[in-house]
């Protein structure tokens, strides 16, 4: 199972958030770029950015997260994302240097370009991201509820040949509640080719051990990494 550590940027600043709520920042690194030289240093093969403030509709942070893939080249691999609601901005990140581009709102609101947007990287570049809360998927930075439910948007998924999904729980997320098991193991179940990520509500070692046994393809981390519940040696024993 991979383990992959997460940065989320918000004004500039790797930070986190409680439950994905605008306001409630805790700042980890003043600088992201020193956030990616961390990782790199801790051996991680692979590092998941997310524009919060691009989620939010804003393009603060556009030149930084170039940068960021500019200094990650040939370091480590970089799956991206947060507001990429266009196929433009998608292969623009890919040409950059992104390894793999994150979809959430796009991937509901633009089914059609979606299929587009599939043809024209290859569903080796694409993770589609299911944020999820009360069996509904959250969109537009999880503002809004939309009307899909997540499995069977999990299973449309599948049929059109999406090979990732990063399944989020947003009442998981930041609180170090621990994994929302019983729909990641739903997930797994109702999405039998196609590779799923999880996040939200790692705590411990414990968390990581009992995830490995869902048969999920990897778990991004980010609060239990930052205040240290987590042995960093773990990254570099991941596959």
């Amino acid at each position: 199972m991979e383990i992959i550590p997460a940065i989320d940027i918000s004004n500039g600043k790797c930070v986190r958030l409680y439950k994905g709520r605008k306001g409630t920042e805790t700042i980890y690194f003043e600088d992201p770029l020193e956030a990616l030289d961390f990782w790199i240093n801790h051996g991680t093969k692979r590092l998941h950015f997310i524009d919060l403030d691009g989620a939010w509709g804003s393009s603060i942070n556009k030149d930084l997260l170039q940068k960021i893939i500019k200094k990650a080249s040939n370091k480590t691999k970089i799956q991206i994302g947060g507001g990429i609601r266009s196929i433009e901005s998608a292969v623009k990140l890919i040409d950059l240097g992104a390894d793999r581009i994150i979809i959430g709102t796009f991937a509901i609101k633009n089914p059609n370009g979606l299929k587009e947007l599939l043809e024209i990287v290859g569903s080796d570049k694409i993770i589609i991201a299911i944020d999820y809360r009360k069996e509904k998927v959250a969109i537009q930075g999880w503002t809004e509820l939309s009307n899909k439910n997540p499995f069977s948007f999990g299973r449309e998924l599948e049929e059109l040949g999406i090979k990732f999904i990063l399944f989020s729980s947003i009442e998981a997320d930041g609180t170090f509640s621990g994994p929302d098991f019983e729909n990641i193991e739903k997930m797994v179940n109702s999405v039998k080719k196609t590779s799923l990520y999880v996040a939200g509500g790692v705590r411990n070692i414990e968390d990581v051990e009992n995830l490995k046994t869902t048969g999920v393809k990897g778990v991004i981390i980010g609060k239990a990494f930052y205040e240290q519940s987590l042995p960093f040696s773990i990254i570099k024993n991941s596959k």
